[in-house]
């Protein structure tokens, strides 16, 4: 006849499931340095103990293995383009440094998710080219 032995792990969490939450008990020692420690174990030879605490440890809450998914957002709809609806160039708001350089940092980060980690030295010297260019304390 076969034994079961795959019901073995099955039987172990169970009865360490079932099990009732024991209360604890710690040795608060103080060694003759004055220092104090808290303990599960007798305290040492060279120490003297000063009181037992006895507590109870909070219950263990399993953790959810499901991740949170935040909802999906809709993009908005993109604006039509065409000549008419286009301001003048002396209207059109002129990018400043600072804007500039922030683009710059957003598409080389986008540039490195899109390589992940088959990139190449080149593409990266080239990246952080573009990089400098917009960016000149960078």
């Amino acid at each position: 006849m076969r034994r079961p032995y795959f019901l073995l792990p099955y039987a172990c969490l169970l009865l360490a499931c079932a099990s009732p939450a024991a209360a604890e008990s710690l040795n608060r020692c103080i060694a003759r340095d004055g220092a104090v420690s808290y303990q599960a174990l007798p305290c040492a030879p060279t120490a003297r103990l000063d009181r037992v605490v006895e507590y109870r440890p909070d219950p263990v809450t399993p953790i959810s293995t499901a991740r949170q998914v935040p909802p999906r957002v809709a993009a908005p709809a993109p604006i039509p383009r065409s000549r008419h609806l286009r301001a003048p160039r002396a209207q059109r708001a002129v990018a400043t440094a600072a804007q500039r350089c922030r683009a710059a940092r957003e598409r080389r980060e986008a540039a490195l998710q899109r390589l992940g980690l088959k990139r190449r030295y080149a593409q990266l010297s080239q990246l952080d080219a573009d990089l400098r260019a917009a960016c000149p304390r960078y």
